[in-house]
């Protein structure tokens, strides 16, 4: 019988192709990563945060996306705006790394050039605008940036974007999530979780339960039901639930006691974006954003942000460490399963292997639209 490994498809002549994960260099090689930048990261929209962050003008945050660092801001008219952390002048990285506050504008500490908050360069010491050169020429760069159910979602690339709604084309759950009210949220934590790992590993662990019923996850299978992970995709039940179980926690019982807008016990729904995984989910009493960005070729990082009604009190209505038990557990847990995984990836044996079509079906389609963006101009 004769046998041939194309692109992530396993043919032979007793019958049709198999799917199959990546060749040992599409997850080890350099060469590989830097085109995945310019093709796949630059070329998806990408969570960053939600509009709670920003409430007023002014207000502004500096969030880590993969290699880029970005500063989330609201400028005078109420737009919210996504500037690359690079000075015009000599490219200093102008605010610190998690920086939060409410401004006018932004000084780079180095020159002290400082900006608008709509990104125009607006002083320079030592001279005046156009005396040695025009200073609208030299604005902030800016990312496009869009806002769907009150989470904000950056495109990095120079290119123009396609909508949000034409990329989550593929979800058609948006009335079922308007019942969680998503824009009345506040953030209650979040959790930074670095991994030593190329993201498609952590990827392709992230989009399939396979591994969570054999033991993998002990913890997230006391409400988590792992079968409906198999069933329809659009339904919008994302984290479905066992039977009489309340929430995503470790008793399936609430962990905030103010809902979310309209919704009732049991409820769960919420939107993913791929290749690189990032998106929110809803539960009944609170919500969780996910978000997988590259940061090398053997490394990556898994931001999980947990998010509760907006008048809801600390220590009154919810306790942080029951709120994130569930979710911070299985992200550990993952975290060692990429790891490890990655380590068998480098061997020089590692071949690709058969992707189950039913249980991992959600890493088929992730890679159908990963090579077609990689083989685009």
């Amino acid at each position: 019988m004769s046998e041939v490994m194309t692109t992530g498809v396993f043919a032979s002549d007793a019958g049709p192709s198999i799917p199959t994960n990546l060749s040992r260099d599409d997850y080890c090689s350099a060469d590989i990563y830097a085109k995945e930048l310019e093709k796949v990261f630059y070329r998806q929209w990408l969570a960053v945060g939600h509009i709670s962050l920003v409430p007023a003008a002014g207000d502004y945050y500096v969030k880590q996306v993969g290699p880029e660092s970005m500063i989330i801001a609201k400028d005078k008219e109420g737009r919210i705006r996504a500037y690359f952390n690079v000075c015009r002048h000599r490219g200093y990285r102008m605010l610190d790394d998690h920086a939060q506050g409410c401004t006018d504008g932004f000084v780079c500490p180095y020159h002290h050039w400082t900006y608008d908050l709509n990104g125009k360069l607006r002083t320079v010491p030592g001279t005046r605008d156009g005396q040695d050169f025009p200073f609208a020429e030299f604005p902030l760069h800016e990312a496009h940036c869009t806002v769907k159910h009150g989470f904000i979602f950056v495109w990095l690339g120079k290119d123009v974007p396609p909508t949000l709604d034409e990329a989550l084309a593929h979800w058609d759950n948006d009335a079922l999530i308007r019942k969680f009210e998503p824009e009345k949220l506040k953030l209650a934590h979040r959790e930074i979780y670095t991994i030593d790992a190329n993201w498609k590993a952590m990827m392709e662990n992230d989009l399939e339960c396979y591994h969570c019923s054999h033991g993998g996850h002990v913890s997230l299978a006391i409400a988590c039901n792992f079968q409906g992970f198999y069933a329809d995709k659009q339904t919008g039940q994302h984290f479905p639930l066992r039977e009489g179980m309340v929430t995503f926690s470790m008793d399936g019982q609430r962990v905030c006691k103010k809902p979310l807008g309209k919704a009732v016990d049991g409820d769960s729904a919420g939107f993913l974006l791929w290749p690189f995984f990032c998106g929110p989910v809803f539960f009944v009493d609170h919500a969780v954003s996910l978000e997988l960005t590259p940061m090398g070729v053997d490394k990556c990082q898994f931001i999980c942000e947990w998010y509760v009604e907006e008048t809801a009190v600390e220590s009154v209505d919810y306790d942080v460490e029951k709120l994130i038990q569930v979710f911070h557990i299985t992200n550990v847990e993952d975290q060692a399963f990429g790891e490890r995984n990655y380590r068998g990836i480098q061997s020089s044996r590692f071949v690709p292997g058969a992707l189950h079509p039913r249980r991992e079906d959600g890493i088929i389609a992730a890679y159908d639209l990963y090579r077609g963006m990689m083989a685009a101009d």
